[in-house]
Protein backbone atom coordinates (compact mmCIF):
# COMPACT_ATOMS: atom_id res chain seq x y z
CA UNK A 1 0.00 0.00 0.00
CA UNK A 2 1.55 3.61 -0.87
CA UNK A 3 1.42 6.43 1.43
CA UNK A 4 -0.99 9.05 1.39
CA UNK A 5 -0.45 12.34 -0.22
CA UNK A 6 -1.50 15.59 1.61
CA UNK A 7 -4.32 15.70 -0.78
CA UNK A 8 -5.85 12.42 0.27
CA UNK A 9 -5.10 12.91 3.93
CA UNK A 10 -6.82 15.97 4.30
CA UNK A 11 -9.87 14.99 1.97
CA UNK A 12 -10.26 11.78 4.85
CA UNK A 13 -9.62 14.39 7.61
CA UNK A 14 -12.57 16.65 6.63
CA UNK A 15 -15.08 13.87 5.77
CA UNK A 16 -17.82 13.69 8.46
CA UNK A 17 -17.76 10.46 8.62
CA UNK A 18 -14.67 9.77 9.37
CA UNK A 19 -14.75 12.16 12.13
CA UNK A 20 -17.90 10.36 13.12
CA UNK A 21 -15.55 7.25 13.16
CA UNK A 22 -13.24 8.57 15.35
CA UNK A 23 -15.53 10.61 17.43
CA UNK A 24 -17.38 6.98 17.90
CA UNK A 25 -14.50 4.85 18.51
CA UNK A 26 -12.60 7.30 21.34
CA UNK A 27 -16.26 8.04 22.95
CA UNK A 28 -16.68 4.09 23.45
CA UNK A 29 -12.16 3.35 24.17
CA UNK A 30 -12.81 6.52 27.15
CA UNK A 31 -15.93 5.00 28.73
CA UNK A 32 -15.06 1.79 28.37
CA UNK A 33 -11.71 2.37 30.03
CA UNK A 34 -13.45 4.37 32.96
CA UNK A 35 -15.41 1.62 33.84
CA UNK A 36 -12.36 -0.51 33.97
CA UNK A 37 -10.92 2.10 36.19
CA UNK A 38 -13.68 2.52 38.08
CA UNK A 39 -13.75 -1.28 39.00
CA UNK A 40 -10.15 -2.37 39.39
CA UNK A 41 -9.63 1.15 42.04
CA UNK A 42 -13.05 0.06 43.55
CA UNK A 43 -11.60 -3.70 44.13
CA UNK A 44 -8.31 -2.09 45.49
CA UNK A 45 -10.50 0.30 47.72
CA UNK A 46 -12.88 -2.79 48.96
CA UNK A 47 -10.00 -4.60 49.47
CA UNK A 48 -8.12 -2.14 51.97
CA UNK A 49 -11.74 -1.20 53.94
CA UNK A 50 -13.28 -5.13 54.13
CA UNK A 51 -10.27 -7.38 53.96
CA UNK A 52 -11.39 -9.41 56.83
CA UNK A 53 -14.89 -9.49 54.91
CA UNK A 54 -13.00 -10.72 51.22
CA UNK A 55 -10.97 -13.05 53.20
CA UNK A 56 -13.94 -15.57 54.41
CA UNK A 57 -15.04 -18.59 52.82
CA UNK A 58 -18.45 -18.04 50.46
CA UNK A 59 -21.36 -19.75 52.65
CA UNK A 60 -21.10 -23.94 51.57
CA UNK A 61 -17.69 -23.51 49.69
CA UNK A 62 -14.16 -23.23 50.16
CA UNK A 63 -13.40 -19.84 47.62
CA UNK A 64 -12.63 -16.80 49.47
CA UNK A 65 -15.68 -13.96 48.53
CA UNK A 66 -12.32 -12.25 47.52
CA UNK A 67 -11.33 -14.76 45.03
CA UNK A 68 -14.83 -14.74 43.39
CA UNK A 69 -15.10 -10.71 43.50
CA UNK A 70 -12.14 -11.21 41.56
CA UNK A 71 -12.61 -13.36 39.13
CA UNK A 72 -16.20 -12.09 38.43
CA UNK A 73 -13.87 -9.14 37.20
CA UNK A 74 -11.86 -10.61 35.09
CA UNK A 75 -15.22 -11.71 33.67
CA UNK A 76 -16.59 -8.52 33.36
CA UNK A 77 -13.47 -7.28 31.82
CA UNK A 78 -13.71 -10.11 29.01
CA UNK A 79 -17.55 -9.22 28.67
CA UNK A 80 -16.45 -5.05 27.75
CA UNK A 81 -13.53 -6.14 25.17
CA UNK A 82 -16.45 -8.85 23.93
CA UNK A 83 -18.29 -5.66 23.65
CA UNK A 84 -16.00 -3.59 22.11
CA UNK A 85 -15.07 -6.42 19.54
CA UNK A 86 -19.03 -6.44 18.57
CA UNK A 87 -19.44 -2.69 18.64
CA UNK A 88 -16.45 -2.61 16.05
CA UNK A 89 -17.71 -5.29 13.70
CA UNK A 90 -20.73 -4.07 13.53
CA UNK A 91 -20.60 -0.34 13.51
CA UNK A 92 -17.10 1.26 13.49
CA UNK A 93 -15.98 -1.53 10.41
CA UNK A 94 -18.98 -0.14 8.21
CA UNK A 95 -18.12 3.35 8.87
CA UNK A 96 -14.40 2.65 7.59
CA UNK A 97 -15.82 1.24 4.78
CA UNK A 98 -17.57 4.00 3.80
CA UNK A 99 -14.98 6.56 4.58
CA UNK A 100 -12.81 4.32 1.96
CA UNK A 101 -15.78 4.86 -0.72
CA UNK A 102 -16.34 8.19 -0.49
CA UNK A 103 -12.29 9.54 -0.11
CA UNK A 104 -12.04 6.98 -3.10
CA UNK A 105 -9.54 4.21 -1.11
Amino acid sequence: MSPLSQEQTSRILSNPTFRELTAARARLRWGLSIVTLIMFFGFIGLISAASSTLGKNMAGGSIPLGMAVALGMIAAVVLLTGYYVRRSNKYFDGLAQLVRQECGQ
